[in-house]
């Protein structure tokens, strides 16, 4: 029976051998990051997922196409995924329609998600403790706060995984409405992207003056 055993895996060897089949020498896995950059610009990587077709409709409803197109600085844009967006509609109103918001409102939004300069968890450009950043937004509507959390991964789908970030950590900035990355550390070639699951907004206290 021994012999048989020993003929059997034999004849298998020989089989994979004239099959092209090569045994693996070598287990040792080298690890290497992937790459983060995309070849396209933010409103076209916009366009690409269908996850932010909601944000492509509020970009078209503003005409403010050419704050994802420009090169002139670097921009993190704070993407709003359809959850967000939802979020955001059901806020005012429960709206259907992005377009059945007052567009002065939508318009305010998307500026308070684009932050002037680069904000990302490679090479330690974002601390894990929260700081004030400036958005586009002007006045003190605009305040906002970022940090990237220490350990995460959450990127599934996207270039790469190294740590999601936050807008606005509970207390970090009075009492604005938070908001967390479920993909981040994206490079488009005019910027940095990260992909929000909800808006972020800045209030001190929750009002009805309160603009968005």
């Amino acid at each position: 029976m021994k012999t048989v055993r020993i003929f059997a895996l034999a004849a298998l060897f020989l089989l994979g051998a004239c099959n092209g089949f090569k045994m693996q020498t070598d287990y040792k896995y080298e690890s290497k990051p992937l790459d983060p950059h995309i070849n396209m610009n933010a409103w076209e990587f916009m366009n690409s997922r269908e996850d932010l077709s909601e944000m492509v409709a509020a970009v078209e409803f503003t005409g403010m196409q050419d704050y994802y197109t420009q090169k002139e600085q670097t921009i993190t844009y704070l993407f709003l995924n359809n959850t967000a967006m939802e979020n955001f509609k059901n806020a005012h109103g429960q709206v259907t329609q992005i377009d059945y918001c007052d567009v002065d409102q939508v318009t305010r939004l998307l500026l308070y998600h684009m932050v002037v300069g680069s904000y990302h968890a490679l090479n330690q450009q974002l601390p894990v403790e929260p700081i004030y950043v400036k958005t586009l937004l002007e006045g003190e509507w605009g305040l906002m706060t970022l940090k990237v959390n220490k350990s995460s991964s959450n990127s599934i789908g996207y270039p790469i995984a190294n740590g999601n970030i936050v807008a606005n950590e509970k207390g970090s900035n009075f009492n604005s409405r938070r908001a967390s990355s479920v993909a981040s550390n994206i490079m488009p070639t005019n910027g940095v992207v990260h992909i929000m699951n909800d808006y972020a907004m800045f209030r001190k206290t929750y009002t009805e003056d309160t603009p968005y």
